[in-house]
């Protein structure tokens, strides 16, 4: 049984307003190196995959990104601890902060600020996700 068996199971019924990708077995070498990011992540990426929840709604990147590729570290220096996992479309990124213990933030775009998101797992959010209830 695989920890996204539920989340495959609702992908799969409702095809239309989900367009994920898997990716092949090598692809998470990278991820592995960063070290300790969050199993549930890793998990995530070899059941699922990576891509969008209906038109606009959220996106799963193919792997992190260094939030510093993408945002300005000279307004919030901060940044530079967070790697990216997706965006909601509107300029807002989400992550972890892995110098706090890889909580899970969101990057405001109009200011970048770091914002704490309520979920303690990437189960958790991805759940939420899903459920449309972001």
């Amino acid at each position: 049984m695989t920890r996204y068996k539920n989340i495959i199971e609702k992908i799969n019924q409702k095809p239309t307003n989900y367009n994920f990708s898997k990716l092949p077995a090598d692809s998470f070498e990278k991820e592995l190196l960063i070290g300790e990011i969050p199993i549930d992540y890793i998990d995530f990426l070899r059941e699922v995959g990576f891509g969008s929840i209906s038109e606009g709604y959220f996106m799963f990147y193919e792997g992190l990104i260094p939030a510093e590729e993408i945002f300005d570290t000279d307004i919030n220096s901060e940044i530079k601890n967070i790697f990216l996992f997706g965006d909601n479309f509107s300029g807002d990124a989400t992550g972890f902060f892995r110098t706090n213990n890889w909580a899970i933030v969101d990057i405001w775009h109009e200011d970048l600020s770091i914002i704490p998101r309520e979920e303690r797992t990437f189960v958790e959010f991805v759940n939420k996700i899903i459920s449309n209830e972001l």
